[in-house]
């Protein structure tokens, strides 16, 4: 029973003094309106809500943002955002993980959809 009671109190010691690494990580979803379906309109319309999305990131004090989705609807844009208060691994930042873009590639162009979305 003595050495049970020295391994709880070892046990206690250690976790203790190791702080768990938690991360902080939120998903953040906005909108702006969308007057017509013109490349100006659209491209208008999706950085203010990209603004709009990492104001609340920042004020959150996240401070690592990335795009995870941008939807065209008849009269809005949504948006996407994964934000962390975590900096990115070296592997994410060259986009060597599979489906990733690297840092110099273009992004793919927003997709447009006719119908409204279902629920």
């Amino acid at each position: 029973m003595k050495r049970f009671g020295r391994f709880v109190l070892a046990l206690g010691l250690v976790l203790s003094v190791v702080s768990p690494s938690l991360a902080r990580v939120a998903t953040i979803q906005t909108s702006a309106p969308l007057d017509n379906h013109s490349e100006a309109s659209v491209k208008t319309a999706i950085s203010e809500a990209v603004k709009t999305a990492v104001r609340g990131a920042v004020a959150m004090g996240l401070t690592r943002v990335e795009l995870n989705q941008a939807v065209v609807l008849p009269n809005a844009v949504v948006i996407q955002i994964l934000a962390s208060d975590t900096e990115a691994d070296d592997d994410e930042q060259r986009g060597d993980q599979p489906g990733e873009r690297a840092p110099d590639e273009r992004p793919a162009e927003p997709t447009r959809r006719s119908a409204e979305p279902t629920l």
